[in-house]
């Protein structure tokens, strides 16, 4: 369907207001967006925990623990004791473990009242084959003296996805509609709270709404815009720069040393990725495993440059292991450099939004962390050429992360 000049321009016209309001509730401060953690799952878990903590710093109590119970029970997830004598107690003797008890994202235990509640929460990444069932067997080896014990994942949707994987129909899904529902059961003891504590939550479910169920007042708005505006919003997206086009252009600079000290540690044909690493020997001596033929190549870990529509990031991420007879021996390679890169200081820097990915070294393509270079609000807010502007950022996250990771590798890795 063609659109025209006049199409165009009526659509303008016509939804100014509407655009303004969006453009307006999308650009209100939220902290959650500041920092950049409204995708990252072990932001969201350490929230969560923290709010399901009764003796933590809000000084809610248990409200919102036993909101949570209420809601499980409505599932017939809560088993094993009367949840009108549980909600009459204390229930301050709970303790709540963040991602530090067997890499549970959330584990809320109460050895006095006898249950348990393991959550794992997934926004964006999926399960990987073994993650259920281990935590699973966990809980049933360390766990089995308390009557009550609940698996639930936490995805932004309704979602049966977790049934798929070993054990995972031991578990029973919650969404981030749920969450929400819990926190706005619990407004006007929020609303009374300390008025941190009540900023700090209302600006989370607003983050929650707008990023994660997609269920904000704005996304409503833009659905209803779109709905009546489709040809022209479709015709608008189509023409919008791709910024993989440029990908030629920086594996040339690369390629041409445009970037001193760096080489290309891997070709590949897929227009979205360059692979990199440090022009430094015995940086590169630390990856290479040729036996591996990971993605093809020598070297078992690349820095990734990902160039996708509108943003571009890099990945620090090891590659995967091809079937051979040295597959147990390099995973054990794998493992022990994943483990130990994972705990590196440089990836704690505080002035860069680094995303701490929720991998494991068992994954094909496990990742430590990402970090974004620039986004097209950006880049076209510079009003530069794509090149000039990836070298700028570039040679901040090079400066900022890429040497002191280089120093860290060297010293802490043999």
């Amino acid at each position: 369907m063609s659109v025209s000049v006049e199409d165009l321009e009526n659509f303008i016209i016509k939804t100014q207001p509407d655009l303004e309001t969006i453009k307006r509730e999308l650009s209100a401060f939220n902290i959650f967006n500041v920092l950049g953690i409204q995708h990252r799952e072990i932001r969201h878990s350490n929230f969560l925990g923290w709010l399901f903590d009764p003796n933590e710093s809000h000084q809610l109590g248990d409200a919102l623990l036993k909101t949570l119970l209420q809601y499980l029970s409505k599932l017939d997830a809560v088993k094993g004791f009367n949840l009108g004598d549980l909600l009459n107690k204390d229930l301050s003797s709970t303790q709540v473990y963040r991602e530090s008890v067997h890499n549970i994202d959330i584990l809320i235990v109460n050895e006095q009242l006898g249950f348990v509640i393991t959550i794992e929460n997934k926004i964006f990444s999926d399960f990987s084959e073994h993650q259920l069932a281990k935590y699973y067997k966990y809980i049933e080896l360390n766990y089995s003296h308390l009557k009550t014990r609940v698996y639930l994942t936490l995805t932004p949707n309704e979602s049966n996805r977790h049934i798929g994987f070993n054990l995972g129909d031991m578990y029973i899904n919650i969404n981030y509609k749920n969450i929400v529902t819990i926190l706005k059961a619990n407004k006007q003891l929020i609303d009374a709270s300390k008025p941190t504590v009540k900023e700090s939550i209302s600006q989370y479910i607003s983050m929650v709404q707008k990023d994660i169920t997609k269920t904000s007042k704005e996304v409503a708005l833009a659905k209803k815009l779109y709905k009546n505006y489709k040809k022209e919003i479709d015709f608008i997206i189509s023409n919008q720069e791709d910024f993989s086009v440029y990908k030629k252009d920086i594996l040339n600079y690369f390629n041409g040393g445009g970037f001193e000290g760096f080489i290309i540690s891997h070709n590949s044909e897929n227009r979205n990725v360059i692979f990199l690493l440090p022009d430094n020997e015995d940086l590169l001596e630390l990856f290479r495993y040729p036996e591996a033929e990971s993605r093809g190549g020598e070297f078992i870990f690349s820095l990734v440059i990902y160039f996708e529509k509108d943003v571009v990031w890099m990945k620090f991420g090891f590659g995967n292991i091809v079937e051979s007879i040295h597959k147990g021996a390099l995973q054990e390679k794998k493992d022990a450099l994943f483990n130990t890169m994972k705990g590196f200081e440089c990836f704690k820097n505080k002035k860069l939004s680094i995303d701490h990915h929720n991998h494991n070294s068992s994954m094909e393509f496990a990742g430590i962390c990402g970090v974004q270079l620039f986004d097209d609000d950006m880049y076209y807010s510079e009003n530069t050429s794509f090149l000039e502007i990836f070298k700028m950022k570039f040679e901040v996250i090079n400066r900022e992360l890429i040497q002191p990771w280089i120093k860290e590798c060297l010293e802490k890795i043999s």
